[in-house]
């Protein structure tokens, strides 16, 4: 379970790594730049892959497609749209809801028979998360049921391809299959993200240059290569549990290096997402399956 607490610290760290990237280009051009980055560090293993006399039947490829899509752009988009719209800790909430989403999403359409105690552990998270976010700051006009709904979609859009990968690796090398989704998602979905771009002015800075390499090569090849290692060992209700501790790396390292306070709630929180995570550490693999 080690590669989905890396993938989880590195996703957590995004928060501080996009927010410097902010600042010097749009937020789709972040969304582009990193899948750009991190697909070209891939193709070296895509090519041998091919020139070692590997292929995948027309029904594969386009499984491979649909699932690159939605793990990268779409998501990532579903994301950024609806943080232009609503604070980043009503945002960061809904994402807490991802545990839970996971778990209804295998009832309902997977038929996955998932343990009373993940599905505890998934609330248990989801309350930690809510206390280390603390009370969204709402504006004047209040919070958009948009970009609320858009953020809620990308949890939904998550937890289907988080159960679909998982089905789909059992066939595949991992390394394959990151690169593979990473390639296809970044080039298919360029029609989808070109068309949102808002400012192509950028403001180069060191900071947002190497904020872009790290959400490239870190948050998007390094923490995918690392979830999808974790998920051929850890169902994935169990998984999403690791989820939560998102929120919970996002603020230890605002506090770490931009100097922020914690509160006593947000301790607590933490403690709650931590304790929920390593308590499926031990749940038996009978019990989990």
């Amino acid at each position: 379970m080690h590669y989905l607490l890396i993938a989880s610290f590195m996703w957590g760290s995004s928060f501080i790594a996009t927010k410097l990237a902010y600042a010097m280009i749009d937020p789709v051009l972040v969304v582009l730049f990193r899948l750009l980055l991190a697909t070209l560090v891939t193709l070296p293993i895509s090519y041998h892959y091919v020139k070692d006399g590997n292929s995948l039947s027309r029904q594969k490829w386009i499984q491979i497609i649909l699932l690159g899509l939605l793990t990268y752009p779409v998501t990532y988009l579903l994301q950024i749209s609806g943080l232009k719209l609503i604070p980043a800790v009503s945002a960061v909430t809904i994402i807490g809801m991802e545990p839970i989403i996971i778990v209804l999403v295998g009832l309902l359409f997977f038929r996955e028979k998932t343990p009373v105690v993940v599905f505890i552990l998934g609330i248990v998270a989801f309350i930690g998360v809510l206390l280390v976010v603390g009370k969204p700051q709402q504006s004047h006009d209040g919070i958009s049921l948009l970009g609320c709904g858009l953020v809620f979609s990308s949890t939904i859009v998550m937890a289907f391809w988080i159960r679909l990968s998982q089905k789909f690796m059992r066939s595949m090398n991992v390394k394959i299959y990151t690169a593979l989704t990473l390639q296809t998602g970044t080039l298919f979905g360029l029609p989808l993200m070109l068309p949102l771009v808002e400012q192509w002015q950028m403001q180069f800075s060191g900071q947002g240059v190497g904020a872009i390499i790290y959400l490239g090569i870190g948050c998007s090849l390094v923490a995918a290569w690392c979830w999808n290692k974790g998920l051929e060992t850890v169902s994935a209700s169990i998984s999403g549990i690791f989820l939560a501790l998102e929120p919970v790396f996002g603020v230890v390292l605002a506090v770490v290096l931009l100097k922020e306070s914690v509160t006593m709630q947000s301790l607590l929180g933490m403690i709650m997402v931590m304790g929920a995570a390593t308590a499926c550490i031990f749940i038996p693999k009978k019990v989990e399956q």
